[in-house]
């Protein structure tokens, strides 16, 4: 490999970076988590609420009955239930008075449901009222939802990084065909899956740097020697290095310039 002949003009990109598109899939994944943020936060984050206050000022009412189901998928349960009770003091001549309202609640797990289910209710607010066991459950469904919002969080935060990473890899690359700066790699990985191969690597700019790329089963990096442990790849002027492929793809270089950086012999 003759380091020395690789071209000191800027270079053609090949293939495109692809840029816009990543970003739109990002941007569209960070949309969707959100969105799963917000129907969590907005549907179960009440209930949950309400209950926290139920369990420390809630009354137990005089007759109440719990209808509904509890319906589980793989471990997760939810509930769609409907409060039929009845609360003293609040009829003609003190007389007891009804209420009815509909209450779903969320959980991971299994509940108990050997004991029969009592409803409490908010003294200042009849109307605000829950189940006996969703209060049991309550230590539960606080973890299912703060987990559950965590996780969509950190979704929405990964698809926003990525965007500012793809966005950062494209400028990259564009700037190491405007002045390319040869070097050699070390190839850390190799891993083929679904058609795809991720390659792993790394080189020393001040200090030890190391990136992957995802590529076609078919396409290989410029090995450098027999070894196929290191390759060819541009270093542009803010220190990354794009590997290039046995085309010196992502990167355009008219075949004499090949034939001459490869030193007149095969490619390895």
């Amino acid at each position: 490999m003759n380091f020395a002949a690789f071209p000191k003009r800027p270079l053609g990109l090949a293939e495109g970076t692809g840029t816009a598109r990543k970003i739109i899939v990002l941007l569209l994944s960070a949309l969707f988590f959100t969105g799963c943020f917000a129907v969590f936060a907005l549907v179960l984050g009440p209930g949950v609420l309400e209950d926290i206050r139920l369990s420390k000022e809630g009354k137990l009412a005089v007759r109440g009955t719990v209808g509904g189901e509890i319906r589980t998928r793989l471990f997760v349960s939810w509930g769609d239930l409907k409060l039929d009770y009845t609360i003293p003091g609040r009829g003609h001549n003190g007389g007891v008075t009804s209420f009815s309202r509909n209450k779903d609640i969320f959980f991971v797990g299994d509940f108990d449901d050997s004991k029969d289910a009592q409803i409490y209710y908010m003294e200042n607010d009849p109307s605000i009222a829950t189940a006996s066991y969703a209060l049991d459950l309550l230590l539960n469904r606080k973890i299912t939802l703060v987990v559950s919002l965590a996780i969509e969080l950190g979704f929405v935060i990964m698809a926003i990084a990525g965007c500012f990473r793809v966005a950062a890899v494209g400028r990259s690359l564009r700037r190491a065909a405007e002045r390319p700066e040869p070097i050699e790699v070390t190839i850390v990985r190799t891993r083929f899956y679904r058609r795809r191969q991720y390659i792993r690597y790394e080189w020393q700019n001040r200090r030890r740097r190391q990136t992957s790329v995802t590529w076609k089963q078919d396409r290989d990096p410029l090995f450098i020697g027999p070894t196929r442990d290191r390759a060819l790849a541009i270093k542009g002027p803010d220190g990354y290095a794009h590997l290039v492929d046995s085309e010196f793809r992502p990167f355009e270089l008219s075949e004499e310039e090949r034939e001459a950086v490869l030193g007149g012999g095969a490619r390895s």
